[in-house]
């Protein structure tokens, strides 16, 4: 149903996310997007935390979860939505990086990308999956001097870019990093079984980072489309 009267509705912009206020500006989109922010008197200044024994957990999810913009306290709903030219609001994603896979099992993708980056050939992860898929993709920017010692022990030659496109040298990485990801007690369904190596690094500069250095995963998805299809 409709909103209350009293609620205060705001879009945030989420960067990482590639989800903005400016999107109506994009003739593509049309519309203002970004994550859903919920304040008036029907919604709490936050979660009771006990003064004389603060749970840290609870204060966390305060920091995370409210907000207070122009002296409205907001709450983070973590879902994103984008207003329609008639106005109406449309719930179109969710921030949490949460995926289901095709056999109903979870993936926190954050969660695999710290696993990997325990691999002494990754400089830069992001992890690849989707409702329609029953396995992850390792998306990789390479730290270039290991892995160029890999593939010279591999008998294979060539620039960076090259040696990121060459099959021996991918499969190496997969091994490494299936490895890592078992001392790191995943799950098997968490494990990437599929690995990409990217040359080039994501930046804030190729807009495949934001200022802060986050992902932008809708970008690199674009980005890297025809490997990850492949």
């Amino acid at each position: 149903g409709p909103p209350q009267m009293s609620a205060c509705i705001k879009l945030r912009d989420w960067e990482e996310g590639g989800y903005m206020n400016a999107d109506k500006d994009n003739k593509e989109i049309g519309m203002p997007r970004g994550e859903i922010l919920i304040g008036g008197p029907g919604v709490c200044d936050g979660y009771l935390v006990d003064p004389n024994a603060p749970d840290p957990d609870v204060v966390a999810k305060n920091r995370d979860e409210f907000v207070t913009i122009d002296g409205q306290r907001y709450f983070c709903t973590g879902d994103v939505g984008q207003y329609t030219p008639e106005g109406n609001l449309m719930i179109i994603d969710r921030k949490k990086d949460l995926v289901k896979l095709q056999q109903g099992e979870y993936v926190a993708l954050s969660k695999v990308e710290n696993v990997l980056k325990t691999s002494q050939y990754t400089a830069l992860p992001m992890v690849y999956a989707l409702s329609s898929m029953s396995y992850c993709i390792a998306l990789i920017c390479p730290n270039e001097g290991p892995l160029m010692k890999l593939a010279a022990s591999l008998g294979v030659s060539g620039d960076l870019g090259a040696v990121c496109e060459d099959a021996k040298v991918v499969a190496a990485v997969l091994k490494d990093i299936t490895a890592e990801c078992k001392k790191g007690k995943l799950a098997k369904f968490e494990i990437p079984t599929k690995v990409i190596l990217v040359a080039e690094l994501w930046t804030p500069e190729n807009e495949l980072l934001t200022a802060v250095r986050k992902l932008k995963r809708r970008e690199i998805v674009a980005c890297h489309k025809a490997q990850i299809d492949k």
